[in-house]
């Protein structure tokens, strides 16, 4: 294979400077020439000892041609630029997600069970009224435990007390302006230390309103530990602590 002329400025070629690879055999001319028309792959040719033939080739003669040299280190150069670029990682681009030509069918019937459980339980919590624990200077976990006394006495004692209790003539729309801390705090005053039951300590003249506020405020009482509660003959009785 004839080598031809090639330089920086199309007027010199480079010193006959022969390459034998696995991939590529000829002059550095030649594989110059394939590399621009690409038709070698670099990374298959290797580049070293190119460079140590061209220093071999500068060092052996005393008067060494400057134009060829020149050329030469031209073309040198110019493959190691386009080898070191092909050496870089190219960016994979991300693929493109399939669009669902039709959508899976619905398989509730496998979550019957587990469904209606759950709207059971929805139900159930809904009768429940729960504080947010994030309010007053003692949050606390919710539901609150109350130890040894039942919910269930506590429900018939407060119902016993809401029969006796006189109705509220006219049920005011707007929210009442009522604060459960003021209203504590006259419980609070209202409790003493001997063992009372609800009845006795909420006043006959008191309406159902007045019942609720009182029944909460002594829950809220118990709870920061200033009111204690026992159970006395079937009754739950109360008492400060």
């Amino acid at each position: 294979m004839l080598d031809r002329p090639v330089s920086p400025l199309g007027v010199v070629a480079p010193p006959p400077i022969h390459i034998a690879s696995p991939k590529f055999e000829g002059s550095l001319a030649t594989l110059f020439t394939c590399v621009r028309d690409h038709k070698v792959d670099l990374r298959d040719v290797p580049l070293a000892p190119i460079c140590e033939a061209y220093l071999a080739y500068m060092l052996a003669d005393s008067a060494p041609n400057l134009d060829e040299a020149a050329a030469a280190l031209a073309a040198l150069a110019y493959l190691l630029e386009r080898k070191a670029w092909s050496l870089l990682p190219i960016p994979e681009s991300e693929p493109e997600e399939e669009e669902l030509s039709e959508l899976p069918e619905c398989s509730t019937f496998e979550y019957k069970l587990v469904i209606e459980a759950l709207r059971s339980y929805h139900e159930e919590r809904e009768g429940l009224f729960f504080r947010t624990p994030g309010l007053g200077p003692n949050p606390y976990e919710l539901p609150y435990e109350l130890e040894d006394i039942q919910t269930s006495a506590l429900a018939d004692a407060l119902q016993r007390v809401l029969e006796r209790a006189r109705p509220v003539q006219h049920v005011s729309v707007a929210r009442s302006g009522r604060s459960l801390t003021d209203e504590m705090g006259k419980v609070l005053v209202a409790i003493s230390r001997r063992w009372q039951s609800l009845e006795d300590l909420i006043p006959l003249e008191a309406t159902r309103e007045d019942v609720v506020y009182w029944f909460l405020s002594i829950l809220e009482l118990m709870r920061l530990g200033q009111v204690r509660a026992r159970i006395a003959d079937s009754d739950v009785e109360f008492s400060r602590a």
